[in-house]
Protein backbone atom coordinates (compact mmCIF):
# COMPACT_ATOMS: atom_id res chain seq x y z
CA UNK A 1 0.00 0.00 0.00
CA UNK A 2 1.37 3.39 -1.02
CA UNK A 3 0.62 6.87 0.27
CA UNK A 4 -0.29 8.07 -3.22
CA UNK A 5 -2.98 5.38 -3.39
CA UNK A 6 -4.56 6.79 -0.24
CA UNK A 7 -4.55 10.28 -1.75
CA UNK A 8 -6.06 8.93 -4.96
CA UNK A 9 -8.83 7.19 -3.04
CA UNK A 10 -9.63 10.28 -0.92
CA UNK A 11 -9.84 12.54 -3.97
CA UNK A 12 -12.19 10.16 -5.80
CA UNK A 13 -14.54 10.11 -2.81
CA UNK A 14 -14.43 13.91 -2.58
CA UNK A 15 -15.07 14.36 -6.31
CA UNK A 16 -17.49 11.40 -6.67
CA UNK A 17 -15.87 10.93 -10.07
CA UNK A 18 -12.78 9.21 -11.45
CA UNK A 19 -12.52 11.77 -14.23
CA UNK A 20 -12.68 14.86 -12.01
CA UNK A 21 -10.33 13.29 -9.48
CA UNK A 22 -7.81 12.49 -12.22
CA UNK A 23 -7.86 16.13 -13.35
CA UNK A 24 -7.27 17.41 -9.83
CA UNK A 25 -4.48 14.88 -9.25
CA UNK A 26 -2.90 15.64 -12.66
CA UNK A 27 -2.83 12.00 -13.75
CA UNK A 28 -4.67 10.09 -16.44
CA UNK A 29 -7.94 8.33 -15.61
CA UNK A 30 -6.60 4.86 -16.58
CA UNK A 31 -3.64 5.40 -14.21
CA UNK A 32 -6.02 6.42 -11.42
CA UNK A 33 -8.24 3.38 -12.01
CA UNK A 34 -5.20 1.11 -11.91
CA UNK A 35 -4.05 2.70 -8.62
CA UNK A 36 -7.42 2.01 -7.01
CA UNK A 37 -7.54 -1.58 -8.34
CA UNK A 38 -4.14 -2.23 -6.81
CA UNK A 39 -5.27 -0.71 -3.50
CA UNK A 40 -8.43 -2.86 -3.48
CA UNK A 41 -6.33 -5.94 -4.35
CA UNK A 42 -4.03 -5.21 -1.40
CA UNK A 43 -6.96 -4.85 0.99
CA UNK A 44 -8.96 -7.71 -0.51
CA UNK A 45 -12.20 -5.68 -0.66
CA UNK A 46 -14.02 -3.34 -3.03
CA UNK A 47 -13.76 0.29 -1.88
CA UNK A 48 -15.75 2.15 -4.54
CA UNK A 49 -18.93 1.65 -6.55
CA UNK A 50 -20.14 3.48 -9.65
CA UNK A 51 -23.74 4.75 -9.47
CA UNK A 52 -25.76 6.96 -11.83
CA UNK A 53 -25.15 9.88 -9.47
CA UNK A 54 -21.40 9.29 -9.29
CA UNK A 55 -18.80 7.19 -7.51
CA UNK A 56 -19.56 6.36 -3.87
CA UNK A 57 -17.63 4.36 -1.26
CA UNK A 58 -18.81 0.91 -0.26
CA UNK A 59 -19.17 0.07 3.43
CA UNK A 60 -15.52 -0.97 3.35
CA UNK A 61 -14.64 2.29 1.62
CA UNK A 62 -16.50 4.39 4.17
CA UNK A 63 -14.55 2.72 6.97
CA UNK A 64 -11.25 3.02 5.13
CA UNK A 65 -11.81 6.70 4.31
CA UNK A 66 -11.44 7.80 7.94
CA UNK A 67 -8.13 5.95 8.29
CA UNK A 68 -6.81 7.13 4.93
CA UNK A 69 -7.65 10.74 5.80
CA UNK A 70 -6.03 10.43 9.21
CA UNK A 71 -2.82 8.98 7.77
CA UNK A 72 -2.45 11.68 5.11
CA UNK A 73 -3.24 14.58 7.44
CA UNK A 74 -0.88 13.29 10.12
CA UNK A 75 1.90 13.05 7.56
CA UNK A 76 1.21 16.63 6.44
CA UNK A 77 1.43 17.74 10.07
CA UNK A 78 4.70 15.84 10.50
CA UNK A 79 6.15 17.71 7.52
CA UNK A 80 4.90 20.99 9.02
CA UNK A 81 6.57 20.20 12.36
CA UNK A 82 9.87 19.43 10.62
CA UNK A 83 9.61 22.71 8.74
CA UNK A 84 9.04 24.54 12.02
CA UNK A 85 12.16 22.98 13.50
CA UNK A 86 14.02 24.23 10.42
CA UNK A 87 12.54 27.70 10.91
CA UNK A 88 10.41 27.45 7.79
CA UNK A 89 7.05 26.40 9.25
CA UNK A 90 3.85 28.42 9.00
CA UNK A 91 2.57 27.80 12.55
CA UNK A 92 -0.89 26.91 11.22
CA UNK A 93 -3.63 26.05 13.73
CA UNK A 94 -6.87 24.51 12.42
CA UNK A 95 -9.84 25.26 14.68
CA UNK A 96 -13.43 24.00 14.62
CA UNK A 97 -16.15 25.92 16.45
CA UNK A 98 -19.84 26.76 16.47
CA UNK A 99 -21.31 30.10 15.42
CA UNK A 100 -21.41 31.67 18.88
CA UNK A 101 -17.84 30.66 19.72
CA UNK A 102 -16.64 32.34 16.53
CA UNK A 103 -17.63 35.70 18.04
CA UNK A 104 -17.52 34.89 21.74
CA UNK A 105 -14.09 33.63 22.64
CA UNK A 106 -12.01 33.13 19.53
CA UNK A 107 -11.42 36.64 18.10
CA UNK A 108 -9.44 37.83 21.12
CA UNK A 109 -7.51 34.55 21.33
CA UNK A 110 -6.60 34.82 17.65
CA UNK A 111 -5.36 38.39 18.05
CA UNK A 112 -3.22 37.41 21.04
CA UNK A 113 -1.86 34.38 19.18
CA UNK A 114 -0.86 36.13 15.94
CA UNK A 115 0.56 39.15 17.78
CA UNK A 116 2.78 36.86 19.85
CA UNK A 117 3.78 34.58 16.96
CA UNK A 118 4.78 36.37 13.74
CA UNK A 119 4.56 33.13 11.75
CA UNK A 120 1.30 32.00 13.34
CA UNK A 121 -1.97 31.75 11.44
CA UNK A 122 -5.38 30.22 12.13
CA UNK A 123 -8.01 28.66 9.90
CA UNK A 124 -11.58 28.02 11.05
CA UNK A 125 -14.24 25.47 10.28
CA UNK A 126 -17.72 26.37 11.54
CA UNK A 127 -20.28 23.65 12.17
CA UNK A 128 -22.21 21.52 14.62
CA UNK A 129 -20.22 19.80 17.34
CA UNK A 130 -20.85 16.24 16.12
CA UNK A 131 -19.57 17.09 12.63
CA UNK A 132 -16.55 18.93 14.02
CA UNK A 133 -15.61 16.01 16.30
CA UNK A 134 -15.75 13.68 13.29
CA UNK A 135 -13.35 15.99 11.44
CA UNK A 136 -11.14 16.16 14.54
CA UNK A 137 -10.88 12.36 14.64
CA UNK A 138 -9.91 12.31 10.96
CA UNK A 139 -7.14 14.82 11.66
CA UNK A 140 -8.68 17.51 9.45
CA UNK A 141 -8.70 20.02 12.33
CA UNK A 142 -6.51 20.30 15.41
CA UNK A 143 -8.98 21.38 18.09
CA UNK A 144 -12.69 21.94 18.66
CA UNK A 145 -13.74 24.88 20.84
CA UNK A 146 -17.20 24.82 22.40
CA UNK A 147 -19.37 23.63 25.26
CA UNK A 148 -18.09 20.48 26.94
CA UNK A 149 -19.25 18.07 29.60
CA UNK A 150 -16.20 17.24 31.75
CA UNK A 151 -17.91 14.05 32.95
CA UNK A 152 -18.51 12.75 29.42
CA UNK A 153 -15.52 12.39 27.14
CA UNK A 154 -14.61 9.61 24.71
CA UNK A 155 -11.50 7.53 25.30
CA UNK A 156 -9.82 8.89 22.17
CA UNK A 157 -10.37 12.56 23.07
CA UNK A 158 -9.12 14.93 25.74
CA UNK A 159 -10.73 18.13 27.02
CA UNK A 160 -9.32 21.24 28.69
CA UNK A 161 -11.51 23.72 30.55
CA UNK A 162 -11.35 27.30 29.27
CA UNK A 163 -14.27 29.12 30.86
CA UNK A 164 -17.38 28.61 32.97
CA UNK A 165 -20.22 30.94 32.08
CA UNK A 166 -23.98 31.40 32.21
CA UNK A 167 -26.44 31.95 29.39
CA UNK A 168 -28.60 35.01 30.03
CA UNK A 169 -31.83 36.23 28.51
CA UNK A 170 -30.94 39.65 27.09
CA UNK A 171 -32.78 42.78 25.98
CA UNK A 172 -31.75 46.18 24.71
CA UNK A 173 -31.22 49.10 27.05
CA UNK A 174 -34.56 50.80 27.60
CA UNK A 175 -36.55 47.57 27.31
CA UNK A 176 -39.51 47.52 29.76
CA UNK A 177 -38.14 44.41 31.51
CA UNK A 178 -34.63 45.72 32.16
CA UNK A 179 -35.43 47.45 35.46
CA UNK A 180 -37.58 44.63 36.82
CA UNK A 181 -36.31 41.93 39.20
CA UNK A 182 -37.16 38.26 39.73
CA UNK A 183 -38.83 37.99 36.34
CA UNK A 184 -40.84 34.87 35.55
CA UNK A 185 -41.39 33.22 32.19
CA UNK A 186 -44.90 34.68 32.21
CA UNK A 187 -43.28 38.13 32.18
CA UNK A 188 -41.31 37.13 29.06
CA UNK A 189 -44.24 35.53 27.22
CA UNK A 190 -45.64 38.72 25.57
CA UNK A 191 -42.37 39.40 23.73
CA UNK A 192 -40.98 38.02 20.48
CA UNK A 193 -37.50 36.52 20.16
CA UNK A 194 -34.42 36.61 17.98
CA UNK A 195 -32.93 33.12 18.29
CA UNK A 196 -29.49 31.72 17.46
CA UNK A 197 -29.36 29.29 14.57
CA UNK A 198 -27.41 26.09 15.19
CA UNK A 199 -27.94 26.02 18.99
CA UNK A 200 -30.78 23.51 18.92
CA UNK A 201 -30.19 22.16 22.43
CA UNK A 202 -30.26 25.61 24.04
CA UNK A 203 -33.32 26.72 22.05
CA UNK A 204 -35.08 23.45 22.87
CA UNK A 205 -34.41 24.00 26.56
CA UNK A 206 -35.96 27.47 26.27
CA UNK A 207 -39.07 26.01 24.63
CA UNK A 208 -39.33 23.23 27.24
CA UNK A 209 -39.11 25.79 30.05
CA UNK A 210 -42.03 27.74 28.57
CA UNK A 211 -44.11 24.60 28.12
CA UNK A 212 -43.46 23.46 31.69
CA UNK A 213 -44.77 26.84 32.82
CA UNK A 214 -47.95 26.25 30.82
CA UNK A 215 -46.97 28.83 28.19
CA UNK A 216 -46.67 28.56 24.40
CA UNK A 217 -43.10 28.40 23.06
CA UNK A 218 -41.48 31.81 22.52
CA UNK A 219 -42.35 33.22 19.07
CA UNK A 220 -39.30 33.67 16.84
CA UNK A 221 -39.15 36.61 14.42
CA UNK A 222 -35.51 36.17 13.32
CA UNK A 223 -33.17 33.19 13.40
CA UNK A 224 -29.50 33.82 12.66
CA UNK A 225 -26.11 32.16 13.09
CA UNK A 226 -24.48 35.56 13.74
CA UNK A 227 -24.65 36.75 17.33
CA UNK A 228 -23.43 40.20 16.20
CA UNK A 229 -26.34 40.49 13.78
CA UNK A 230 -28.67 39.24 16.51
CA UNK A 231 -27.41 41.97 18.85
CA UNK A 232 -27.99 44.57 16.12
CA UNK A 233 -31.58 43.41 15.63
CA UNK A 234 -32.24 43.70 19.36
CA UNK A 235 -31.03 47.29 19.50
CA UNK A 236 -33.88 49.78 20.11
CA UNK A 237 -36.43 46.94 19.90
CA UNK A 238 -38.66 44.99 22.27
CA UNK A 239 -37.27 41.64 21.14
CA UNK A 240 -35.55 39.20 23.50
CA UNK A 241 -32.73 36.74 22.95
CA UNK A 242 -30.08 34.84 24.90
CA UNK A 243 -26.29 34.99 24.92
CA UNK A 244 -23.36 33.94 27.11
CA UNK A 245 -23.05 36.47 29.92
CA UNK A 246 -19.28 36.89 29.55
CA UNK A 247 -19.71 37.87 25.91
CA UNK A 248 -22.05 40.70 26.89
CA UNK A 249 -19.66 41.89 29.60
CA UNK A 250 -16.54 41.94 27.46
CA UNK A 251 -17.36 42.73 23.83
CA UNK A 252 -18.31 46.30 22.83
CA UNK A 253 -20.57 44.95 20.06
CA UNK A 254 -22.94 43.85 22.81
CA UNK A 255 -22.63 46.85 25.13
CA UNK A 256 -26.23 47.91 24.45
CA UNK A 257 -27.60 44.59 25.74
CA UNK A 258 -28.59 43.94 29.34
CA UNK A 259 -29.02 40.50 30.99
CA UNK A 260 -32.48 40.24 32.54
CA UNK A 261 -32.91 39.32 36.19
CA UNK A 262 -34.77 36.02 36.11
CA UNK A 263 -36.09 34.35 39.24
CA UNK A 264 -35.10 30.95 37.81
CA UNK A 265 -32.23 29.92 35.55
CA UNK A 266 -33.37 28.41 32.25
CA UNK A 267 -30.00 26.91 31.27
CA UNK A 268 -27.39 25.15 33.40
CA UNK A 269 -23.97 26.69 33.78
CA UNK A 270 -22.04 26.50 30.51
CA UNK A 271 -18.60 24.91 30.52
CA UNK A 272 -16.50 25.96 27.52
CA UNK A 273 -13.41 24.01 26.64
CA UNK A 274 -11.01 22.73 24.01
CA UNK A 275 -11.22 19.17 22.69
CA UNK A 276 -8.34 17.44 20.90
CA UNK A 277 -7.22 13.93 20.07
CA UNK A 278 -5.62 12.11 22.99
CA UNK A 279 -3.11 10.23 20.86
CA UNK A 280 -2.62 12.85 18.18
CA UNK A 281 0.52 14.89 17.71
CA UNK A 282 0.07 18.41 19.09
CA UNK A 283 2.33 20.88 17.36
CA UNK A 284 3.76 23.78 19.41
CA UNK A 285 1.57 26.43 17.68
CA UNK A 286 -1.56 24.49 18.67
CA UNK A 287 -0.42 24.41 22.28
CA UNK A 288 0.30 28.15 22.19
CA UNK A 289 -3.14 28.84 20.75
CA UNK A 290 -4.81 26.80 23.51
CA UNK A 291 -2.82 28.81 26.07
CA UNK A 292 -4.09 32.06 24.53
CA UNK A 293 -7.64 30.72 24.76
CA UNK A 294 -7.04 30.03 28.44
CA UNK A 295 -5.80 33.60 28.98
CA UNK A 296 -8.93 35.03 27.35
CA UNK A 297 -11.15 32.67 29.33
CA UNK A 298 -9.66 33.75 32.63
CA UNK A 299 -10.10 37.41 31.70
CA UNK A 300 -13.74 36.82 30.76
CA UNK A 301 -14.31 34.92 33.99
CA UNK A 302 -13.13 37.92 36.00
CA UNK A 303 -15.42 40.32 34.14
CA UNK A 304 -18.58 38.22 34.03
Amino acid sequence: MELRQLRHFIEIVRSASFGQAAEKLHITQPALSKSIRNLERTLGVQLLERHPGGVVPTDYGTLFLDYATLVTTELERAVEEINQLRGRGKGMVRVGAGATMMQYLLPQAVRAFVEGDAAGSVTFEQGLRADLLARLRRGEIDIVVGSINPDQVDDDLRQELILEDRIAVVAAEGHPLVLRHDLTLANLAPYRWVLPDGNEAETDRLGHAFRRAGLPPPPCVVRTASSVFMASVLKDSSYLSYLPQALISMDPDYAHLVPLDLAEQIWPRVVVGVTYRRRGVMLPPVRRFINRLGDVGRKMQQLS
